[in-house]
């Protein structure tokens, strides 16, 4: 039984979803211009942290901050509407991949709700980060092949559906381990070149989520009944 005034699964992917990638990547694109007024721009000192930093950037950090705290709110959502529309799957296994979900959205509003106390790269912040990514990449990893695979009496999704959410999966499976490594390894971040900047790795992770995510969400609303 459908509960009135719940999200739907077209209203995450056509209004939420859309709505907290503009507001992440608007937010960061402001704290970005006054960044580098006064500096020369250079992509590998575009880092997230820093762009939200007051430290760092202390006119402009504020919408980054707000950009970051409001697309973890209207993520919140989207876990609901993902676990309420897969859990006839199997419920142990959405139900994990909705915490893991929800525990990262919630570490990233956490970050945007922070900034304006965080100074310098707080053991506290790297967590938040970490957590973040990880919450949101592993989430989605667990509940893509769930969504690919329809329960009783559901319409299966497209089989081009089927293969993109596949290699999305596959994707954030190498994503995973590489952060793994990147929390457990050594320092693989030398800002020599692009490829091994530490902007260039986050903002690489904020496209995989919103990729992913959408992917999802298309899976999620073709799940219905016959």
């Amino acid at each position: 039984m459908r509960i009135a005034g719940r999200p739907t699964p077209r209203l995450v992917r056509r209004v939420f979803l859309p709505a907290s990638f503009a507001v992440f990547f608007l937010g960061l694109a402001g704290s970005s211009a006054i960044f580098f007024q006064r500096r020369p721009f250079d992509l590998k000192a575009a880092i997230i942290s820093d762009l939200e930093s007051p430290d760092e950037n202390p006119r402009g950090y504020g919408a980054g901050a707000a950009g970051t705290a409001a697309c973890g709110l209207l993520l919140a959502p989207a876990g609901l509407v993902f676990f309420d529309r897969l859990r006839a799957h199997s419920p142990k296994a959405v139900l994990a991949g909705a915490l893991l979900f929800d525990g990262g959205i919630v570490a990233a509003a956490a970050i945007g709700l922070l900034a304006p106390f965080t100074h310098g790269y707080t053991p506290l912040h790297v967590q938040l980060a970490y957590a973040g990514f990880i919450g949101i990449c592993a989430g989605t990893t667990v509940l893509l092949p769930i969504a690919s695979t329809p329960a009783r009496g559901q319409i299966a999704p497209n089989r081009s559906w089927r293969r993109i959410a596949a290699a999305v999966s596959v994707l954030n499976g190498a994503v995973l381990l590489f952060l793994l490594y990147l929390y457990f390894g050594p320092n693989f971040f030398d800002n020599k070149t692009l490829l091994t900047s530490l902007a260039f790795c986050e903002w690489m992770l904020c496209a995989d989520c919103a990729v992913s995510l959408w992917i999802l969400a298309g899976l999620v609303e073709r799940n219905r009944k016959t």
